[in-house]
């Protein structure tokens, strides 16, 4: 599953909010905090709105921190192999000094064939975020 957004922000200016987890608070409606050291290897805690406003918490894993280019960190459900999904952040500086932001997940394991309305509530997860992220940048860039 995978969302895409133009920002009209550098990408070290997407970075910058996209890693100052303090104040997803303020202005994420999907995943409303996180905390931990962002580097490879290292656990965050996430915490995260499912639909109908339940919110959960999980401690994925960090694979990947490109600075202004790529996050990602790989959660799962229970011991592994049953439901895992890898989250991304990829960000495409533009010659017009934009960002292109390519927000997704890659969900794997056994349950995937019975975790479809799931996948589909967390696109649109991911759509909140990535309109509530252009809202943050121009707030900020202001």
């Amino acid at each position: 599953m995978e969302t895409t957004v133009h920002l009209d922000a550098r990408a070290n200016e997407v970075w910058a909010v996209l890693t100052d987890f303090p104040a997803y608070g303020e202005w994420n409606p999907f995943i409303t905090a996180v905390s931990g050291l962002l580097a490879e290897d290292e656990r965050l805690e996430v915490r995260f709105m499912q639909a109908g406003g339940k919110p959960m918490t999980f401690r994925p894993r960090v694979l990947r921190v490109s600075p202004a280019r790529q996050i990602r960190w790989l959660g799962k459900l229970g011991p592994g192999g049953l439901f895992d999904g890898e989250h991304y952040f990829v960000l495409e500086p533009q010659q017009d000094g934009t960002t292109m932001l390519t927000h997704g997940e890659r969900f794997t394991g056994i349950l995937v064939p019975l975790m479809g309305k799931t996948i589909n509530e967390t696109e649109g997860g991911f759509t909140s975020m990535n309109d509530a992220l252009a809202a943050r940048l121009k707030e900020v860039g202001d």
